[in-house]
């Protein structure tokens, strides 16, 4: 099972955050930073079978709907890759 730490440990802006998503979970160069490429990646891009995420709670609380929605597609995504076989889960250690 391929792993990956995605750890927002004092990302202050949210471009940055992206780039930790695409660096942590492999995505290709041509990510697109925002959430449909996001979903995309992580369903058919990605290697990354299990993800701990680290350092959420130093995320400002005005990016509390988009960790939300982060969460909603990780699990979106979980369901989605069981139905092919495919192992995929998450973690958030904070």
């Amino acid at each position: 099972m391929e792993k990956a730490i995605l750890d927002f440990t004092g990302c202050k802006y949210f471009s940055d955050f992206h780039k930790r998503i695409k660096e942590a979970l492999q995505f290709p160069e041509y990510y697109g930073e925002n959430w449909d490429a996001f979903w995309d990646c992580v369903i058919c891009e990605s290697p990354i079978e299990f993800i701990e995420i680290r350092g959420e709670h130093t995320l400002p609380e005005s990016w509390a709907s988009q960790i939300e929605f982060l969460h909603q597609i990780l699990l979106e995504a979980k369901s989605e890759r069981a139905k092919y076989g495919q192992e995929f889960d998450y973690v958030i250690v904070d």
